[in-house]
């Protein structure tokens, strides 16, 4: 039986941090190939291959990081490119050219890359898509030419102004939050809501991660039941490391005490709450400190502001400490020796830190709202994220009660369980039959 070929775009890569939205894209990428496909990645890089560009330059060209001299000069080129694209309407395609890595060793790429049986690149496909659309609300069209760059369909794994032409075209939708909570986004406004409208009204289907995002998108964008899927997000294969490893490299990197400090895990953005669980862990008064690691999002300053102020206050005792985008391993190692994890979000899509933490044993406390109740189940501890009282005493009931930190050790496990990767997979395959794709599900394998 012929492999399946699917396009996915791969616009959350390329960059010096991951998302949870790249760890969904590496799952997907994985469920796929799995189901017997084969899947090609399209990556946006900003460059033009010619007639005399060599396989080797082209992949060097899309691969390296590059130093950009001349920014101002080449922004007002990239500019004045768009503009008269505006005007032939050339800015409203694009061409996915192949990329032959063969030279090139992708093992030591940090995040790593989806698993990808091809590589392509549009000469700076999304940020043109994006400028594109927000000055005329159209969408950019890709095309990919050649006999053997024929695609059963195209799976763009987040809402972007992008379609493929000649083929269905799937988008997941994580949640809303641009639309329920647009103070906090930055440089979208209606356009991101327009966007959305667009991509309800004209994609062949949309997938989402939980059942409290499709009810969402139904309701808000006005989407017929059917034309929505629930896949949620498998749980992710974390490095293997043992509990004595685990201990020295929190030891001797980060200098906590195994056993002895919180950790919360994600970006620092508004919808992660962190002004609010700063101030409940310092009312808590817990006697450890808290543990922040996760990469700088956007509208981070009141945070990092007010972290800086009770460590300038408390110089003898950090008791709050920021450690910054983390390699995986030691992720890995933290989550395994916190005595717990806490993730008071405002709104999540699925919520992909707490199911890691309840995969390793780590009990959790997270918010009772949006679709962190359908994940975690009763298998950590809820509270309300906008009521700082809560959440302290929430705190309090999962750091000193004994009883519960042995019985959420238990139940985390399995409740991750549930979102195995074959259960996933088999979601993500009856999505794909809405579009008349078929995936091979005798070939399914654990990730």
């Amino acid at each position: 039986m012929a492999a399946t070929p699917i396009l996915v775009d791969g616009f959350q890569f390329l960059r010096s941090s991951g998302t949870g939205i790249a760890s969904y894209v590496r799952s997907l990428t994985a469920m796929l190939k799995s189901s017997g496909c084969s899947v090609s990645v399209l990556y946006g890089q900003a460059f033009q291959p010619s007639t005399k560009t060599s396989p080797g330059a082209a992949a060097a060209a899309v691969f390296s990081r590059e130093i950009v001299k001349h920014g101002r000069i080449l922004g007002q080129a990239h500019n004045a490119s768009l503009a008269f694209g505006l005007i032939t309407g050339s800015a409203y395609r694009a061409k996915a050219v192949a990329i032959n890595t063969s030279q090139i060793d992708m093992r030591a790429i940090e995040p790593p890359l989806p698993a990808a049986d091809r590589l392509f690149n549009a000469n700076r496909l999304y940020a043109r898509a994006n400028a594109a659309f927000n000055l005329t609300g159209k969408f950019t069209e890709v095309s990919a030419e050649g006999d053997d760059c024929a695609f059963a369909a195209s799976h763009w794994t987040g809402p972007m102004p992008v379609r493929m032409r000649g083929v269905p075209n799937i988008y997941t939708l994580h949640d809303l939050i641009p639309l329920q909570f647009p103070y906090f986004v930055t440089g979208f406004g209606a356009r991101m809501h327009q966007m959305h409208e667009t991509i309800a009204r004209e994609a062949d289907h949309i997938i989402t991660v939980s059942e409290n995002s499709k009810r969402d998108i139904v309701a808000m964008l006005n989407v017929p039941d059917d034309r929505v899927t629930v896949t949620y997000q498998p749980v992710p294969s974390l490095p293997d490391m043992d509990m004595a490893d685990a201990e020295r490299l929190v030891v001797t990197i980060y200098g906590a005490k195994p056993g002895h400090y919180a950790l919360f895990l994600g970006a620092i953005e508004p919808k992660k709450n962190i002004k609010r669980l700063v101030e409940a862990f310092l009312l808590a008064d817990l006697g450890i400190p808290l543990l922040i690691a996760g990469p700088l999002g956007w509208l981070y300053e009141d945070d990092v502001a007010l972290i800086n102020t009770v460590n300038q206050l408390n110089q003898s005792e950090q008791k709050i400490r920021q450690l910054g985008y983390l390699p995986r391993r030691h992720v890995v190692a933290l989550l395994k020796c916190a005595k717990f994890f806490v993730f008071p979000s405002i709104y999540e899509g699925f919520g992909l830190p707490v199911i890691e933490a309840m995969q390793l044993g780590v009990p959790v406390l997270t918010s009772n709202n949006s679709s962190l109740p359908e994940v975690v189940g009763d298998a950590a501890v809820q509270i309300d994220p906008f009521s700082i009282s809560d959440m302290t005493s929430g705190l309090r009931r999962i750091n000193g009660d004994i009883d519960l930190l042995n019985e959420l050790r238990l139940k985390g496990p399995l409740q991750a369980a549930r979102f195995s990767a074959p259960y996933c997979q088999g979601l993500l395959a009856q999505a794909y039959k809405k579009v008349g794709v078929t995936l091979d599900q005798s070939v399914a394998k654990v990730l």
